[in-house]
């Protein structure tokens, strides 16, 4: 389905269901609603589920603002626009933290917030070096050079590493660099700080993108553990869909 949202449109996948509490998944930067595929046909069919395509990725918009305010907004309108009163939101990295924005300013519509990856401090000082490997090589040159190391656990699926990137590459050099400053300068500390539902915290054991120590002190600013997908990097949803099926699951367990 498509959403009209201010300065666009936003694609979602969804797939019908029974009368659970539905479930929006929101991928990460430079990825799209397709990397939660794999999950989504592990669920069962005892609610609705969708995975919408943020601004600036997929079949969505690539225009208007990329940055925490206007993605949360897009977020909502998505839920709004499937008719959801309360939904359970699952993220990838920066889809995480834009979880926890939407379950901060929108008390009582998000029942809980499940997080793959995700960060919670901006990293300005990462956005650089960054820019600049884009400058120098170009975007497809850009995710050929950074996917394997940063993306994935070693020795994943090749398929893996060359979807994503093909996924990634597939936006301007002046679309990604917007992307990146949206990303590296997202700050979720005061979303973390207000948000009232259960939040689960996960990470890949082999996700350099988000290490031990980031995934441990969001889950310390959330009051939770942080929990672990054996064997996955920073896409736990791609390399190893059932255990990160069986958390996402197990979440709902917990309202």
């Amino acid at each position: 389905m498509i959403v009209t949202v201010p300065g666009g449109r936003l694609a979602v996948v969804v797939r019908e269901g029974g009368a659970a509490t539905p479930v929006l998944f929101l991928h990460g930067l430079n990825s799209s609603a397709d990397v939660w595929t794999a999950v989504v046909d592990l669920l069962p069919r005892d609610r609705a589920l969708a995975a919408m395509d943020l601004r600036g990725h997929g079949g969505s918009t690539r225009e208007g603002s990329f940055e925490v305010e206007r993605q949360t907004a897009d977020v909502l309108a998505v839920v709004n626009g499937l008719g959801w009163p309360r939904v359970h939101l699952v993220g990838s990295s920066y889809g995480g933290g834009l979880a926890l924005a939407v379950a901060a300013a929108h008390p009582g519509r998000a029942a809980t917030v499940t997080m793959f990856g995700t960060a919670l401090d901006p990293a300005p000082e990462t956005l650089k070096p960054a820019l600049d490997l884009l400058a120098r090589v170009g975007v497809t040159g850009f995710f050929t050079a950074i996917a394997p190391e940063w993306t994935f656990a070693p020795g994943a699926d090749p398929g893996l590493v060359a979807e994503a990137s093909r996924v990634a590459a597939a936006n301007s050099p002046a679309t990604v660099a917007r992307l990146l400053e949206a990303g590296f300068t997202a700050d979720f500390r005061p979303a973390a700080a207000e948000v009232g539902c259960p939040v689960l915290v996960a990470r890949g054991e082999h996700d350099r993108t988000c290490p031990h120590e980031a995934a441990a002190k969001t889950a310390a600013a959330l009051g939770t553990e942080q929990r672990t997908v054996p064997g996955a990097g920073h896409l736990p949803m791609a390399e190893a869909p059932e255990p990160t099926a069986a958390l996402i699951a197990s979440s709902w367990r917990r309202t």
